[in-house]
């Protein structure tokens, strides 16, 4: 990043002794990332990021919940450290091309979206994509075995003896559309929770990418 574009990036470790006189808890992985998110960029000490990352793929779950909201599925990963994360379940291989005829508002998300846009940020030293990473889980231990209860009486089993759930959402959340694993692992994708903006105050931009119901200005002389 040019250092013009950013003359006060404050981090959050700074803002809060500055403005409350208070020191941020650095107690885990979650923690020590959040005390170095800055007012321009997301994260800088590698270390810290990589550290997160590890957990983010390593640490037993505790408790798993729909995330309310949105058009497809998305699960909150509560992690044994009471610490929070958004897991977006494998649809289909990375190779699978969509169907031209299908409207890009209705298609399926793809899992590996936000952790190639993590490592693409990163590559180009913006450093403001949110961490994100890879992880395989159980559909049995990890999520059936711990799931709230709206989301553990989707579970079933497919013709092909393999364990599947639908959970809740607002398209593809039904059997037709269920996720299944192989015979009950399933790839996804783990982002990390922001903290919350009652104690980090930030600022809220409208995406220029927003679906709308007019062209937006990039899209005129395309």
């Amino acid at each position: 990043m040019i250092t013009k574009e950013c003359p006060n990036n404050e981090t959050l470790r700074q803002f809060w002794k500055n403005k409350n006189g208070k020191t941020v808890p650095e107690r885990d992985s979650w923690e020590k990332f959040y005390a170095d998110i800055g007012s321009c960029d997301v994260y800088r000490d590698e270390e810290v990021v990589d550290n997160l990352l590890n957990d983010l793929t390593k640490l037993p779950l505790k408790y798993v919940s729909i995330m309310d909201g949105g058009t497809q599925v998305k699960l909150i990963f509560t992690f044994e450290n009471d610490q929070q994360a958004v897991f977006k379940p494998m649809r289909f291989g990375r190779d699978y091309e969509s169907d031209p005829n299908h409207f890009y508002f209705n298609d399926f998300e793809r899992h590996n979206a936000e952790i190639a846009t993590f490592h693409m940020d990163k590559i180009l030293g913006f450093r403001r994509a949110v961490p994100t990473v890879g992880r395989i889980v159980n559909l049995t231990s990890d999520l059936r075995d711990k799931a709230e209860k709206r989301l553990a009486k989707t579970f079933f089993t497919s013709p092909a003896k393999n364990l599947c759930f639908v959970s809740k959402c607002d398209y593809y959340c039904d059997t037709s559309h269920a996720i299944c694993g192989t015979p009950d692992t399933r790839e996804g994708s783990v982002q990390v929770f922001l903290p919350d903006e009652n104690s980090v105050p930030r600022k809220h931009n409208r995406s220029p990418y927003r679906r709308s119901g007019r062209y937006c200005f990039f899209s005129h002389n395309s």
